[in-house]
């Protein structure tokens, strides 16, 4: 793991893919306090004004920590039944005959992913395919798992928070 601040320049080309979860922020104001970078081999941890994101290729997800909450409950969500649960906790996509129900939401929409039992966070996921679709379909992959409890962004702030 590699800790780094981010330039202004880096913040600038990332800012439109955190701008959908941070609304209009000050980036002067953001840049002053400092942004910080872990990187983790393919994909990496950002830090901005008290939030953290985890951000690989194009895509960037609210990363699932406490300190999020407010951010994550912002998010549609999909409840998976408790036997998908392993599946998803492990870096599965989620498949629509584990859905037990859905928030309404679009394709390539950011959709939360919890259990059906206690409602907890297991992913943050990009919709591949819109709410309505999916719930007229019996099997097939709705949600693309972008971040997972247990993997290595999750680890990584956990023990460091």
């Amino acid at each position: 793991m590699k800790r780094r601040s981010l330039s202004s320049s880096e913040f600038e080309a990332l800012l439109p893919r955190l701008r959908v979860f941070l609304g209009d922020v000050n980036v002067k104001k953001v840049l002053k306090r400092g942004v910080d970078v872990f990187e983790l081999g393919d994909v990496m941890v950002v830090s901005v004004g008290g939030f953290f994101f985890v951000v690989g290729g194009e895509w960037a997800v609210p990363a699932l920590v406490e300190g999020n909450k407010s951010l994550l409950e912002r998010l549609a969500s999909v409840w998976v039944d408790m036997g998908a649960v392993p599946r998803v906790a492990s870096g599965a996509d989620v498949m629509r005959p584990g859905i037990v129900k859905m928030d309404v939401f679009q394709t390539g929409d950011v959709v939360l992913v919890r259990d059906v039992t206690h409602s907890k966070p297991l992913a943050v996921g990009e919709a591949l395919m819109s709410s309505e679709e999916a719930s007229t379909l019996s099997k097939g992959r709705v949600v693309k798992n972008l971040h997972h409890v247990d993997d290595a962004a999750w680890r990584m702030l956990k023990q460091f928070l």
